[in-house]
């Protein structure tokens, strides 16, 4: 794993000849050692690879207003370099989509396409030309022949209407042998032979598959006997079962896909036919049936189908989905600014839908976004914000700019101390809603100087504050002033010295206890009743000088100041 990691290191920072004209020098394996020239890192013996200076931040072509913020530098890569690592880029672009329900169904008959032939008349089968369920037939084929006398003397009395001419008697014999159940195809070829079927033909009238067969030849049938069930199978219906969460989403025209991964069959388009008006007190679902087309025949009753429903279909602004990197702080992609600049963007996505994903908010219709190589762009970004941030974390605190507002918002800690010396002193217990005003200050100041040694302070600060709130006894409450003046003590010397001496102001410790407090001026006055009282001296002069990142003489990295 450790070579793993050494090697994508070296990857990153040598895809980048952007870095060559850089004067410091990073070692890949431990970012924290910076040098001003090349050679070789002391503590693996890696070579140090440039490490480029930091680059202002530009904004972002049509970025909207409002979008989510960058936090992440831009970085610059030679036309060679995108070439060689196969950084592919792709535009931001509005697609048509929606959200996706999935379900599941079970492929059934078409009831629409099934024709059922029953008895209407006593008889015997005489002839049967199919024999077991799913026989096959077309259309016109003959399916049995049926012996019966009162479909006999009904094809007499045609013909004797035929010799008399009489349309009239023609009509009506004709619509008695109908009644009977002798189909039009046999009552044609009647009329044409004028000839009596002692055995009367059956056809088929249309294709399909034999599903139910309740006859054999010489069986005997009495009227209303179900003889023969025949299917068609060039649709099916599939019976899907919906989450009744889902149901209100699922209309007439919503577009279905089904899938039936044991043929291989994906995305295959379906329609609704109908959607059931009740659900299912047991698994609280509802049902939806589908129509597919099936001309090959291959969808058979009782399959299994994966189904897909996409409501709620719209234009939305999408990028692929493999452009989208994760990380703590949240989603992001790498934009392409143009000529060899990229920038990782942060952005919130919305909807995913197979391969894309809606973009909500952080770049625009037509941004170009990386799809291929995005995670070298982002490791040499992440890199370089490392850097930046070890560097702000070294700034002397008289550095920090700092406006009135923070510089008041700061002076209620130390207000908390005062308040809290000032009442150990007199013998009066501390009250806690008093310092509760300083407890919140953590909310508006940390995110400003995050990354900084004052970020540590209020940190302090404010966990010896809530250590205070807790205090019901005199050592305890002590005990609670101490750790917050060695909080503040950092910000007290180092930040504003002079600040707080014109506000006559001391900082003292009590020697042999090693306590600390804050007063006013005058007397010390011990809130601890024990120690030396020992003042503290306000320096005249603080550490001014940004921190700049050098080889140590043991070959380390430390601030020089």
């Amino acid at each position: 794993m450790k070579k793993i990691i050494v090697s994508l290191f070296m990857v990153v920072m040598f895809s980048f000849p952007a870095l060559a004209q850089a004067e410091k020098y990073t070692c890949p394996m431990h970012p924290h050692y910076i040098a001003d020239r090349p050679g070789t890192c002391p503590i693996c013996g890696m070579n140090l690879v440039a490490l480029e200076e930091s680059q202002p931040e530009q904004a972002i072509p049509n970025q909207k207003e409002g979008s989510v913020k960058n936090v992440r530098k831009a970085v610059t890569i030679s036309p060679e370099t995108v070439q060689s690592t196969g950084v592919r880029t792709e535009a931001a672009e509005m697609a048509s989509f929606g959200t996706l329900v999935r379900s599941y169904g079970d492929v059934t008959e078409n009831v629409r396409l099934q024709y059922e032939i029953s008895s209407r008349v006593e008889g015997w089968i005489e002839t049967l030309k199919i024999n077991a369920n799913g026989d096959s037939v077309k259309k016109g084929n003959l399916l049995f022949t049926l012996y019966s006398p009162v479909l006999i003397s009904a094809q007499q009395d045609l013909i004797s209407a035929m010799q008399t001419g009489i349309k009239g008697r023609i009509s009506s014999s004709e619509t008695r042998l109908s009644s009977l159940g002798m189909q039009k195809q046999a009552v044609s070829l009647l009329k044409k032979k004028r000839k009596v079927f002692h055995q009367v033909p059956f056809y088929a009238e249309f294709d399909g598959l034999v599903s139910e067969i309740h006859i054999r030849e010489g069986s005997y049938l009495k009227p209303g006997t179900k003889l023969i069930v025949m299917q068609n199978y060039n649709t099916v219906w599939v019976d899907v079962s919906i989450a009744e969460k889902d149901i209100p989403y699922i209309t007439g025209s919503t577009k279905v896909t089904v899938a039936l991964p044991m043929l291989g069959i994906r995305n295959m388009p379906a329609q609704i036919d109908y959607i059931y008006p009740t659900i299912d007190r047991a698994t609280r679902t509802g049902r939806v049936r589908l129509v597919l087309n099936n001309p090959e025949g291959a969808l058979k009753p009782g399959a299994y189908v994966d189904v897909e429903f996409e409501t709620g279909v719209k234009k939305r602004l999408s990028i692929p989905s493999d452009a989208i990197l994760k990380s703590k702080d949240g989603d992001f992609v790498v934009l392409n600014l143009g000529d060899g600049r990229f920038q990782p963007q942060k952005v919130l996505l919305g909807l995913m839908y197979r391969g894309r994903t809606e973009v909500l908010e952080g770049i625009s219709e037509n941004d170009e976004v990386v799809v291929s190589g995005q995670f070298l762009i982002d490791s040499e970004s992440a890199l370089r914000e490392s850097f930046r941030k070890m560097k702000r974390m070294q700034m002397p605190l008289a550095l920090l700019d700092i406006d009135d507002d923070q510089l008041a918002m700061l002076n209620h800690l130390v207000d908390a101390a005062l308040y809290m010396q000032e009442n150990l002193v007199t013998g009066e217990e501390p009250h806690p809603n008093m310092i509760m005003p300083a407890l919140k200050l953590g909310d508006h100041l940390i995110p400003v100087f995050r990354g900084t040694k004052l970020q540590f302070v209020i940190e302090d600060a404010e966990a010896a504050l809530k250590k205070a709130q807790k205090s019901v006894t005199e050592s305890q409450w002590q005990e609670s002033l101490s750790d917050l003046v060695v909080a503040l003590k950092p910000w007290l010397l180092e930040g504003r010295p002079q600040f707080y001496k014109s506000k006559n102001l001391s900082l003292y410790t009590a020697h042999g206890i090693n306590k600390y407090w804050l007063q006013k001026n005058g007397p010390a006055a011990n809130p601890y009743g024990q120690g030396h009282d020992q003042l503290i001296e306000w320096p005249e002069k603080v550490n001014a000088q940004e921190p700049e990142i050098n080889e140590s003489p043991a070959g380390g990295a430390h601030a020089q100041h």
